[in-house]
């Protein structure tokens, strides 16, 4: 019995052996690349699938024929595999900076692979959602609206409150206001299509103009990179209305929508995670984040600093009008 089971045990390892051989994941004839396996470098296999991930990550031109799509993408992958084994001989990946890069790399690429989860569990956005979305907010559909501005950015300053923008009336007085300050800024022309800002924002900037088309209205945001929220103020130069309408309008608003869906499923469980680990989660003094400011009453209204903090925190637009003074009140989105 036993010689039977060594035997029967050499002879299904013998034919795995043949079946891995037959299947050419690593080698062909003459040891070169076969199968799954596209190329090597310095002994390291590049499959078939890594090189469709190069591809799916590269911004190729969509008419791109596959073979020159494949040939620049496995290039692409031979250099950095090239530069990776010289860094590595000069232990580079053992530098601490190298190791604190790469552990955010690896917590984003988990978040994202998580997030991807979230999206595969909310149910997908029906036309009808969408085309009640699209009869609600007409100025980024049947009326999309597209704005040429005059516009002037700077970097939010400390003092800011202290400015008199709430008395400018017009573009030039802004100017003198920033240069009297001693705040550099920057004026020229902008553009702003309906369909790239939060629709509520969209809505006020159409109030504003059609209350008074002279009006100077200011918002803020703030860009990946900048050390400080930028302010933008505007007036309106022009107006055009350039519909948006049929299956790409529809497309969109799911894909809006399905991304509103998104986002409070996430902040939902990111609270959820904050409250459940909060008395684990420890700061050095003077890293602690402030207090959650009051909500603001009729007759406290926020300070122009608070409208760049706002738009800084959530990273949208939000709209002000100094010459009714409403540059100190924010425009709450949804």
């Amino acid at each position: 019995m036993l010689a039977g089971t060594r035997l029967r045990t050499l002879m299904l390892i013998g034919v795995a052996s043949i079946a891995l051989a037959a299947c050419g994941d690593k080698k062909g004839d003459g040891d070169k690349p076969a199968g799954q396996v596209v190329a090597s470098v310095n002994g390291e296999e590049i499959t078939i699938h890594e090189l469709n991930a190069e591809i799916a990550g590269s911004p190729f031109p969509p008419n791109t024929p596959r073979k020159a799509a494949e040939q620049q993408a496995l290039q692409s992958i031979i250099t950095r595999r090239l530069l990776m084994d010289v860094a590595k001989e000069k232990k580079l990946d053992q530098n601490p900076d190298f190791l604190m890069q790469q552990r955010r790399a690896n917590e984003q690429l988990l978040v994202q692979s998580y997030l991807r989860t979230i999206t595969q569990g909310i149910p997908p956005v029906t036309r009808e959602e969408a085309e009640k979305f699209m009869r609600d907010y007409p100025n980024l559909f049947s009326e999309r609206k597209f704005f040429i501005l005059d516009q002037i950015q700077f970097l939010r300053p400390k003092n800011i409150d202290q400015l008199p923008l709430a008395g400018a009336k017009t573009m030039a007085d802004v100017e003198r206001v920033l240069i009297n300050a001693n705040v550099e800024y920057r004026r020229q022309p902008a553009s702003l299509d309906a369909l790239s800002a939060n629709p509520d924002f969209i809505n006020e900037v159409v109030k504003v103009v059609q209350k008074n088309p002279d009006e100077v209205f200011m918002f803020a945001n703030q860009p990946q990179g900048a050390p400080a929220p930028v302010v933008l103020i505007n007036k309106v130069t022009e107006l055009r209305t350039i519909p948006f309408t049929g299956e790409r309008a529809m497309a969109f608003a799911q894909n809006f929508l399905m991304q509103i869906k998104v986002n409070g499923t996430l902040q939902q469980q990111v609270g959820q995670l904050r409250d459940k680990a909060k008395d684990k989660i420890t700061y050095q003094a003077g890293y602690a984040p402030p207090a959650a400011a009051k909500p603001a009453g009729p007759a406290q209204r926020p300070k122009p600093s608070e409208v760049a903090d706002e738009a800084a925190k959530d990273g949208q637009d939000r709209l002000a009008t100094p010459t009714e003074k409403a540059s100190q009140n924010i425009v709450p989105k949804s």
